[in-house]
């Protein structure tokens, strides 16, 4: 996996985690510039997991492979999850599930790539 790319989603899912607790701060509810922004985070979440899996397919094998997979299949759903959660429920703290989404996602992201970067 690559280190820039990683960072790069981390940076985003962190950017968007600030802006969900900004928006619950303020008292508002999810708004179209907002899911924009998730849109491009989980964009981003995919363009890592396909990179994760190509590394996995061109012969990394990280130590605990089972743990780094599943990373990667979960990593793509947690944040519509979120979102669907956020947009069901419009009560204020629904919000605050977003930047529990978006941080999950900068740990799951971090923890893929210190996995991957112990190889056998």
């Amino acid at each position: 996996m690559s280190g820039v790319l990683v960072a790069i989603t981390c940076a985003l899912c962190l950017v968007g985690c600030a802006w969900a607790v900004v928006t619950v701060a303020r008292d508002r509810r999810v708004g179209r510039a907002l899911l924009t922004a998730l849109a491009v985070v989980e964009l981003s979440v995919l363009v890592t997991v396909v990179d994760g899996f190509a590394a996995l397919a061109t012969g990394t094998r990280p130590v605990e492979l089972a743990t780094s997979i599943a990373y990667l299949v979960v990593a793509p759903f947690i944040l519509p999850a979120g979102t669907f959660w956020a947009l069901a429920d419009r009560s204020r703290p629904s919000t605050l599930v977003l930047a529990v989404a978006c941080f999950a996602l900068v740990v799951i992201a971090y923890r893929a790539f210190l996995l991957f970067a112990v190889t056998r």
